[in-house]
């Protein structure tokens, strides 16, 4: 729509002023300052709105949550992040058990694991977040003892205070809900120790088998760790292919790694393999 402008609009020496450029003008100023009125601001904190929400969000669901769950389909899934969970807590309870001097192994790992997986999926209205242990808790945890094991403090019960500090901060950074910081950084802390994460199960496999020596146990259970690794990929991409019927690719796809765990753990007690001493190298981690 086009603006007229008159004589009154006019002054002497002035150009013409469109009024619907002046009023556009006045409205998006508007616009802006009450964008600005409305904006947040990232330091006021409000104290437990992050922990409030969570449960409004998640209450609708949670019973739905554990029901849905009756399904076979569930079966496959928990037999699967059974061995997904057991094998690294078994692997890397085996490397805090050598260097923390058998004060911290295979039975506190488990314990430690299965009580924070059932409070956290049961509190926290979450039980489909896997909780386990990973190759950085290992490291943090034998380094600590490494630091007060020559001042002669208790090792568990440091770990303990530890982990009741650690409580309270996360207590202390839930009510402030400080998560919602993070949309002012980038995903690349998270990237990286995403990074490390992976590359630890790496590093601590090769030094466990490292640790064995360059004999007959060292070659068997690289040969096995190399075979399970393969049997247990190949059978996850034969669900994906065209090979066997569809009900062979989903028992193949759902129980492999299962099925290769169990048969490689037999394997190395059969034939000439039962004369490999792995005990001895097990001994040799201990000392």
């Amino acid at each position: 729509m086009a603006a007229t402008t008159t004589a009154k609009d006019l002054e002497p020496g002035s150009a013409p002023i469109s009024r619907s450029r002046t009023s556009a003008t006045d409205r998006h100023s508007t616009t802006s300052s009450k964008r600005r009125r409305s904006a947040p601001r990232w330091w006021k904190i409000h104290l437990f709105r992050g922990m409030v929400n969570d449960v409004r969000r998640r209450l609708p669901y949670y019973w739905s949550d554990w029901v849905d769950a009756w399904d076979y389909r569930v079966v496959p899934a928990t037999v699967y992040m059974y061995f997904a969970n057991i094998l690294p807590a078994l692997a890397f309870s085996l490397d805090m058990f050598t260097k923390t001097n058998m004060e911290y192994g295979v039975n506190e790992v488990l314990l430690a694991s299965v009580l924070g997986a059932v409070v956290f999926s049961i509190v926290a209205c979450q039980p489909l977040v896997i909780v386990g242990v990973t190759g950085p808790i290992t490291v943090f945890n034998y380094t600590v003892y490494d630091i007060i094991t020559p001042l002669g403090t208790n090792y568990l019960a440091f770990m303990c205070w530890i982990g009741l500090w650690a409580v309270a901060l996360h207590w202390v950074l839930a009510i402030t809900n400080s998560c919602n910081w993070l949309k002012y950084v980038t995903r690349f802390p998270c990237d990286t120790f995403g990074f490390y994460v992976a590359f630890i199960y790496l590093q601590k496999g090769i030094q466990v088998l490292e640790r064995f020596g360059y004999g007959a146990p060292f070659y068997l259970s690289l040969s096995v760790a190399l075979l399970v690794f393969a049997i247990a990929y190949i059978c996850g991409e034969l669900g994906k292919a065209a090979l066997f019927r569809h009900p062979v690719r989903v028992f193949l796809k759902d129980y492999g790694t299962p099925l290769t765990v169990i048969f490689f753990t037999g394997f190395v007690h059969l034939g000439r393999m039962r004369s490999v001493e792995l005990e001895n190298g097990k001994q040799q981690l201990d000392g």
